[in-house]
């Protein structure tokens, strides 16, 4: 059980796509892809995953996380061969579709599984601090990977994918050798439920409010990024520093990984106020500054923090449902929520730029979602204090 949160932090390094930065210079370059049809390639694989999140947790819940992890880390180490293969819209779609997907298949499941994990070993209080440790170890490791491997392009354009192959594959084999805890052998024995039954099973009211709510603050901390390097063109940052702020706010982030479980100490109702709070002063920083240094800062912030909140949110919530044996249907209903508000997201923020400029647009978006917000808030407060199911 001991080796499983070890193995886990090394799980963390080599699940990630080390030849990200590389995929549009490669289908464009050398397989002729138009940008519509990244745009396209991009629409379809979101789809995708709002699809998949939820029934693949099921799936988990049903038949073992470990088996779920060892398949998901299985169909996303393909992803990059296929991008070998067939460097085309064709293949670029399929290498998309197969990483997102056999990335529901471990979203949820490697939650539910550590839980586990340190709930045999008798240290479920730990989880927070396990989960931002691994992310530290992740990050940092991926900065490493994403600067070195691009470098092997010039050697030849598939070689960044080979190793991306080496290193996913190695991600598989590390979940083959994960150690499955006695309560989901017993679990998965005795599990015979259907999906609808599991949903059902979930306190109604209660954590449909809740779940919009995370989802939507989940939403624009992820999609708050994409317009990103526009603002920093646009206030006169120079695009020879864009890697190396991309590659800062990954290392703060592992930093801050190291912290967040204090934040899982605090009250749920505490931290979800915080929350909310912390993305609108984010989003009025960036919207009422054109000063470069502040402007840069505050995007720092976004994957300093978005990057693990995730892990302070699941605490909370296997807290509260530790002995059920929905985890991993439970966090990927979760995430279905974030993924389904990041399709209005994107399009809300872009009409709100398009309309009043870059930096009043991030400005009065922000300043907009603060009363929804509020009132989600508020909503769930009232539901838990009246216990409604």
């Amino acid at each position: 059980m001991e080796q499983n949160i070890i193995k886990y932090n090394l799980f963390q390094v080599f699940a990630k796509r080390v030849y990200l930065p590389l995929i549009a210079i490669y289908l464009v370059s050398v397989g002729g892809i138009s940008l519509s049809e990244l745009g396209v390639i991009a629409s379809i694989t979101a789809i995708v995953q709002l699809v998949m999140e939820v029934p693949t947790g099921y799936f988990a819940d049903r038949f073992g996380h470990k088996n779920s992890i060892m398949l998901g880390s299985f169909l996303s180490s393909l992803s990059p061969l296929i991008y070998i293969i067939s460097p085309n819209f064709v293949g670029g779609l399929l290498a998309s579709v197969i990483f997102f997907g056999g990335g529901s298949f471990t979203r949820g499941a490697i939650q539910a599984f550590i839980h586990d994990t340190l709930m045999e070993l008798g240290r479920d209080k730990e989880y927070a601090k396990a989960m931002g440790r691994a992310q530290s170890y992740g990050l940092i490791g991926n900065v490493i990977l994403i600067a070195l491997v691009p470098l092997t392009f010039q050697i030849d354009n598939r070689l960044p994918f080979a190793i991306g192959f080496i290193a996913s594959f190695t991600a598989f084999l590390l979940a083959y050798s994960f150690t499955s805890p006695r309560k989901e052998k017993v679990s998965v024995e005795k599990q015979e439920h259907t999906l609808f039954y599991m949903l059902q099973r979930l306190p109604k009211l209660n954590l449909l409010v809740l779940f919009v709510m995370i989802g939507i603050v989940s939403a624009v901390f992820d999609q708050a990024a994409v317009f990103r390097e526009l603002v920093f063109k646009d206030v006169g940052i120079p695009v020879v520093y864009f890697g190396f702020i991309l590659s800062a706010g990954s290392l703060i982030a592992a930093v801050v990984g190291r912290y967040i479980h204090h934040l899982a100490d605090i009250k749920p109702s505490t931290f979800y106020l915080f929350d909310i709070l912390f993305l609108v002063m984010v989003l009025v920083l960036i919207g009422s500054t054109r000063n470069p240094y502040f402007v840069v800062a505050a995007f720092l912030l976004i994957p300093a923090y978005d990057r693990n909140r995730s892990i302070v949110i699941e605490s909370h919530l296997l807290k509260q449902y530790a002995k059920e044996k929905y985890k991993a249907t439970l966090i990927s209903t979760l995430n279905f929520f974030g993924i389904g508000n990041g399709i209005w997201v994107p399009i809300a923020l872009a009409a709100s730029m398009e309309s009043l400029g870059l930096n009043s647009g991030y400005l009065v978006f922000g300043l907009a979602l603060l009363v929804p917000l509020l009132i989600f808030y508020f909503l769930v407060q009232v539901l838990d204090k009246r216990r409604v199911v």
